[in-house]
């Protein structure tokens, strides 16, 4: 038990590790300026995806085979894009303030720098960090559904945001889904890309 208990422990403790690491220099100084979350998610994406992967092929002995395709990616990737069209059409239309907001600090107008972290670095880093290692560590001490539920809470309130972290919450649902029916990092990446990447068209029409 003390052994599964610190499997888990250790990707969360690193990652905030990391995340203070960097949050710390950046929070002194206004070289980065509006793009300072953007920047923010790049720099911690580069120093802990290394050791997120190495964690991931490390846990392969627990999942089973891999059932992944061409078919499925496809899938995958317009669920992804389809619900967040979704979610943004109901927000534009609801006029919902706390997620224009959230919007507002992704969103800063440098586009290149947005593609860079919303297609490519926030994908891998928090789905090799969640689905890849966390979800998988968690199911050696609870059943599948409750280390779903657990994943999902944690990955809403790691968006710091009411409307998006609920919204998180329930993408974090669907992403543990693709994880234990696909048994490969490679969908929940695949989805969270296809949904950054339909905000961020959506953002920019």
């Amino acid at each position: 038990m003390k052994i599964r208990i610190r499997r888990i422990l250790f990707p969360i403790l690193f990652c905030l590790a990391v995340a203070c690491l960097i949050e710390l220099p950046l929070a002194q100084t206004m070289l980065f300026g509006d793009d300072v979350i953007l920047w923010d998610t790049l720099f911690r994406a580069i120093v802990a995806v290394p050791m997120l992967v190495h964690l991931y092929r490390e846990d392969s002995v627990f999942r089973g085979k891999e059932h992944w395709n061409g078919k499925i990616a496809a899938a995958v990737f317009f669920g992804g894009a389809g619900i967040s069209l979704a979610f943004g059409f109901a927000v534009k239309t609801l006029q919902i303030p706390g997620a224009v907001l959230a919007d507002e600090s992704l969103f800063t107008g440098n586009l290149w720098l947005e593609a860079v972290v919303l297609l490519a670095a926030s994908p891998v880093l928090e789905e090799y960090f969640f689905r890849g290692v966390l979800y998988g560590r968690c199911k050696e001490l609870v059943s599948a559904p409750a280390a779903a539920f657990m994943t999902a809470a944690f990955f809403g309130v790691f968006h710091w945001d009411l409307v998006q972290g609920i919204y998180s919450f329930f993408m974090g649902l669907i992403l543990a889904y693709l994880m234990e029916k696909t048994n490969t990092v490679k969908a929940p990446v695949v989805f969270h890309f296809a949904a950054n990447l339909a905000a961020l068209v959506l953002a920019v029409l």
